[in-house]
């Protein structure tokens, strides 16, 4: 969407700016909170192995296809309006997946989740890069990092409610109704679209146009590292020596690092500007995946992993604030075309990992993540100029 001219920050912008932040701790909350119940969903429903891996695919799956309507609907309806449904969809699916009694019902639960995560995703993300362009200075980074927060705190919160022994029915139903009030009070405060007259509808499926490709690419390797430390690195500790306890802490060193980053990234991004944060950022996380490559030891590993989060923190928030000042398409097209090979990524990329560790260890597999991170380096410069 494109802001109506001459538009710049007002003094509804703290409250807008609020609001914004809001939905995206809501999406870290929403996504923590179902997956530290996991275990104890698996154990209520009887799930195997391979009904529980196949279970997994269908937030992915209603995720993607929201993602790829995502342009139009936030064209035709406005990228409020979608974030108020969004969130509401995923409150209601968090009652769903608590209250599921079979596979089959949770498995709708879960689509309707991922399709609310997905289409929320682009939405507020539009939110935010319209506002940071009526701020004229970065705040990207910030939300992003209320994102990670939001999980970090809900993993937190999650883990406490598990230990009380509260059931996951309860322990969803209570989460729920909190989010639900935090909607209620920040919604009136999300950025209204520009006239409907103004508002041209998008294609139904957007594809990436002109440097937006680039962008998506750069995402692309980004998610790729992303996703990969999330599903392997305490496995690559483990082939180091490390004890579990000791090789949990690679995913928490890691998201924690990139958390932090993100949280005070903004000024970074003002300071030097895109092309050279997405530079810098690449080079530091590769740097740190090199240094875990060639550690001896699990701690030597851990130092490369903080630096590769820190490295890693501001990418993906630099990539969407591109996208949403790129020229080459809208705003909401080009973040939704970013967002979705992020996405492809992400399905892709870690089983790949997995099918390469098995073919040449582990180990080795990860030269593949500094590979990438050098990608995101050698794209920078093109990319920017979007």
């Amino acid at each position: 969407m494109n802001e109506p001219a001459g538009e710049s920050i007002t003094t509804h912008a703290p409250a807008s700016r609020a609001a914004i932040a809001w939905f995206f701790a809501l999406s870290g909350l929403s996504f923590s909170n179902w997956a530290v119940r996991i275990p104890d969903i698996r154990t209520l429903l009887d799930l195997s192995q391979s009904q529980l891996g196949a279970l997994l695919l269908c937030p992915v799956v209603g995720s993607l296809c929201l993602t790829l309507l995502s342009n139009y609907l936030n064209t035709r309806f406005g990228s409020r309006r979608i974030t108020r449904v969004a969130a509401c969809a995923i409150v209601v699916s968090l009652v769903l997946i608590g209250a599921a009694v079979s596979m089959l019902t949770l498995g709708l639960a879960l689509v309707v989740f991922g399709a609310g995560m997905g289409l929320l995703n682009i939405a507020m993300n539009d939110q935010a890069a319209t506002l940071e362009r009526r701020y004229r200075r970065s705040i990207m980074s910030s939300f992003h990092g209320l994102f990670s927060l939001g999980g970090m705190a809900g993993s937190l919160i999650g883990g406490a409610l598990a230990t009380l022994g509260l059931t996951p029915r309860w322990h969803l139903l209570l989460v729920a109704g909190l989010l639900m009030v935090g909607i209620l009070i920040s919604h009136r405060h999300l950025l209204a679209p520009p006239p409907r007259a103004e508002r041209p509808v998008g294609a139904l499926f957007v594809r990436p146009k002109g440097r937006v490709w680039l962008l998506g690419i750069i995402a692309a390797a980004v998610v790729f590292i992303e996703g990969s430390m999330a599903d392997w690195s305490a496995l690559f500790l483990t082939e180091l020596g490390a004890s579990r306890g000791h090789a949990a802490l690679g995913l928490a060193v890691f998201t924690g690092t990139m958390a932090v980053g993100r949280l005070l990234g903004d000024r970074w991004l003002d300071r030097v500007g895109a092309i050279r944060a997405l530079e810098a950022g690449s080079a530091l996380a590769l740097f740190g995946l090199g240094l875990a490559i060639v550690a001896a030891s699990p701690t030597a590993a851990l130092l490369g992993f903080a630096l590769a989060g820190i490295g890693m923190s501001t990418l993906f928030p630099c990539l969407l604030s591109l996208a949403g000042r790129n020229r080459a398409m809208s705003p909401s097209g080009a973040i939704a075309s970013v967002a979705m090979l992020g996405y492809l990524s992400m399905l892709g990329g870690p089983p790949m990992l997995g099918f390469l560790a098995e073919a040449i260890t582990l180990h080795y597999a990860f030269i593949a993540l500094a590979v990438a991170a050098a990608l995101a380096i050698a794209l920078a410069r093109p990319a920017a100029k979007a």
